[in-house]
């Protein structure tokens, strides 16, 4: 079989990767960078990080201080030492092939400022600085993740996976309850291959990114109209090199280039990527279950002038394109599902710092989407156009008083048609079916006003207060935030925050035709308690939560929906991340209780995603310099569903449980060129999990809605000219 010879092939070319990685030493000419660690008293410092800017070459020092780096990369580098409690140190230094270099470092100890220290409850950050939780590399190299941020960030407490899309349900909420922004706009339709769940992948490849915050709860007034969860992003800045990259996979290929026009003033980045999954099915089966495989493509363009030490604008867009034609079971219909989407973003963002305490970003964004679905006697056309202008203002009293504020104005220009089941569970072309229009036109704006104080070495607040107003059901809502933290040594704070959220409901919700036009905003108070131990080599956080739903839509005979919903969540998030000399990763463990009365609800019952008990290990170890191996085990309690007439989500689907493995193996050529082979064993065990049924009308038949995938492989490589 060609599944058969595929895997055979790879694994040959494994071994003989491999093979040449163990016989490095033998064959090639290295350069080895050996040293010491100490600090001011010449006592060893054990687990220094030490390791080159330019690449992925590095190691933390053992428990005497010692460090080794064997590197084929010659000339000058930059070596960086650094060490949470003490000075980082750059040292430039050259390599010659076959001439070792022993060093000596001796690091200063830092004084940790709480002044330049803010601490937001349940939240994760990425970006160019100390204490980063979640990078590009992570995301491109978690084994199960498909490079795909959205997946990556699954893998943390908090967030649930419902099914084998990237859909982020958080502590208890619905995927709707979670914005995305990138450099101050809004993503309305952040994912590819959209589904009530979100979709199969985000639409943001994470090497397009330069730093990323995401919050699963209590977060800034900052934010507003999102009830649960904030994935805000930025994408890359000033290319500092020519660059060209271009990588191919079993399903992909890809192209992309940065070119700094007027070095450190003006500069261009483009890529581009097509996938094809036809050949991926072709190898691993089940292209039976596919009229259209699914397809896409995407570019991206970002050009940045920097036109002042302290000033610059960046131009971005992104255009993506996908299809899908997939087969759809039920007990009373068989047939295709197609879908086709269109998704454009472009945003003018602007940063500018006014003397030393003032800095301003803003962003004037506009999102086009447009979807088509057909499956049986359902049928949608969806167009939607967001417009929407972003300014934050930062102003830096002391070091020990910041103040932020801002403004955001958004317009929201929705077109839904089409026709749907008159019984969700009867998709049969002859069946009862209703046609429907709906036009939709909000106008909202928000502003925000917080402070950040640090009252002492230990102590430190963050407070604020939101305003927003939608014109469409003419309502304002004000929610107060607080959080505080309390520092007890350098490496552990206790966090408390509070605060109170509001989103408004969905188009269909308020149609004049079809909804209820005086719903209330739907509304969440939250409440969150954490605890962090961070070092050098391991950071661990725990936290407990509650947040209480009020004002959520319920299906109304009179008023066709009323705001007389209500609910809650609670649950407990652990979250450990640790690198030792031999293996690195992170576990998380995640317990939830979800309830709602919403809705077709009409009692409180477990929501779809209340998902009990949730346990990820992603590990990742090096042999040698280049060979990299991941390990991402899942396991989920089944989520509720339900199994007869009128008893919702009362009975609970089988556990979920997932193995992935991959392998990577990285290296340089020509100076600073490298070359990245990689393959990927998704769903090793095989195992095909459930994850819901479609019944008949009358609930005696239904269809097990199982893994897209058994066991699957995938492989490629990118090679990247600078």
């Amino acid at each position: 079989m060609l599944r058969n010879k595929i895997i055979l092939i790879i694994i040959f070319v494994i071994s003989i990767v491999i093979n040449q990685a163990l016989s490095y030493h033998n064959n090639k000419q290295i350069g080895i960078v050996s040293g010491k660690v100490l600090d001011l008293k010449n006592a060893p410092l054990p687990f220094v990080n030490v390791f080159f800017t330019d690449g992925m070459e590095g190691t933390i020092t053992d428990e005497n201080g010692n460090f080794k780096i064997e590197t084929n990369h010659f000339g000058k580098r930059v070596l960086r030492v650094s060490h949470i409690g003490y000075e980082q140190k750059d040292i430039d230094i050259v390599i010659k092939k076959e001439t070792p270099i022993v060093l000596n470092i001796t690091l200063d100890e830092s004084y940790v400022e709480m002044e330049t220290v803010t601490i937001t409850a349940s939240s994760f950050t990425a970006a160019d600085k100390e204490g980063q939780t979640l990078t590009s590399l992570d995301v491109v190299t978690t084994a199960g993740a498909a490079a795909d941020i959205f997946k990556a960030i699954q893998t943390f407490p908090g967030v649930t996976q419902v099914d084998e899309g990237a859909g982020m349900f958080v502590r208890g909420g619905d995927v709707s309850e979670t914005i995305v922004m990138l450099d101050g706009a809004t993503l309305v339709h952040p994912y590819r291959y959209e589904s009530d769940t979100g979709g199969y992948f985000g639409m943001i490849n994470p090497f397009l990114l330069s730093g990323t915050y995401f919050s699963s709860g209590a977060f800034s007034a900052k934010y507003g109209n999102a009830l649960s969860g904030i994935l805000a992003m930025e994408s890359l800045g000033m290319p500092d090199c020519k660059s060209i990259d271009f990588g191919m996979g079993l399903a992909a290929i890809s192209l992309g280039t940065s070119y700094p026009i007027i070095p450190d003033k003006l500069g261009v980045r483009f890529s581009g990527n097509y996938s094809d999954t036809k050949t991926l099915f072709k190898v691993n089966g089940g292209t039976e279950k596919f009229d259209k495989f699914p397809l896409s493509w995407d570019g991206n363009l970002s050009v940045i002038y920097k036109y002042s030490n302290h000033g610059y604008l960046k131009y971005f867009n992104h255009s993506a394109q996908d299809d899908i034609g997939v087969l759809y079971e039920s007990p009373t219909y068989s047939g295709n599902f197609i879908s086709g989407t269109d998704n454009i973003l472009n945003n003018v963002y602007w940063k500018q710092m006014f003397g030393k305490k003032l800095l301003t970003k803003s962003s004037l964004s506009q999102n086009r989407f447009h979807q088509d679905i057909m499956v049986g006697n359902l049928s949608l056309k969806n167009s939607d156009v967001f417009t929407k202008w972003r300014t934050d203002i930062t102003y830096t009293v002391s070091k020990k008083f910041k103040i932020n504020s801002g403004f955001e104005i958004d317009n929201t220009e929705s077109t839904v048609s089409g026709s749907y089941p008159d019984d969700e569970n009867n998709l049969h072309p002859d069946a009862a079916s209703i046609t429907f229009s709906n036009d939709y036109s909000a106008f909202h704006n928000g502003l925000y006003l917080e402070c950040e104080i640090n009252f002492s070495q230990r102590i430190f607040t963050i407070s604020g207060l939101r305003f927003d107003y939608l014109n469409e059901i003419n309502t304002y809502t004000i929610d107060p935030r607080f959080s505080i933290g309390y520092r007890f040594t350098d490496t552990q704070i206790l966090k408390l925050a509070t605060g109170r959220y509001h989103q408004y409901p969905k188009a269909q919700c308020i149609d004049a035709h079809y909804g209820n036009p005086d719903l209330l905003p739907l509304e969440a108070i939250h409440y969150v308690v954490g605890y962090e131990l961070k070092s050098e080599i391991t950071n661990f956080r725990a936290e407990l939560y509650y947040k209480d739903y009020n004002e959520l839509p319920i299906k109304d005979y009179e008023q066709n929906f009323a705001s007389d919903g209500y609910g809650y969540s609670y649950g407990a998030d652990l979250f450990v991340k640790g690198t030792l000399p031999l293996i690195s990763g992170w576990m998380s463990y995640s317990y939830l209780v979800s309830e709602r009365k919403e809705l077709e609800h009409l009692k409180l019952v477990p929501t779809d995603y209340d998902i009990r008990h949730n346990f990820i290990a992603a590990l990742k170890s090096r042999i040698g310099e280049r060979n990299s191996f991941s390990l991402t085990y899942r396991y989920t309690s089944g989520k509720p569903y339900t199994a007869a007439l009128n008893q919702w989500n009362s009975d609970r689907l089988p556990s979920i449980q997932r193995l992935d493995i991959s392998w990577s193996y990285f290296t340089f050529f020509s100076g600073r060129n490298f070359l990245v082979l990689y393959a990927a064993v998704s769903n090793l065990l095989d195992r095909r999990n459930i994850y819901g049924y479609r019944y008949n009308p009358e609930y005696t038949e239904r269809t097990e809605l199982k893994s897209t995938f058994g066991r699957s492989i995938y492989f490629g490589f990118s090679i990247s000219l600078r």
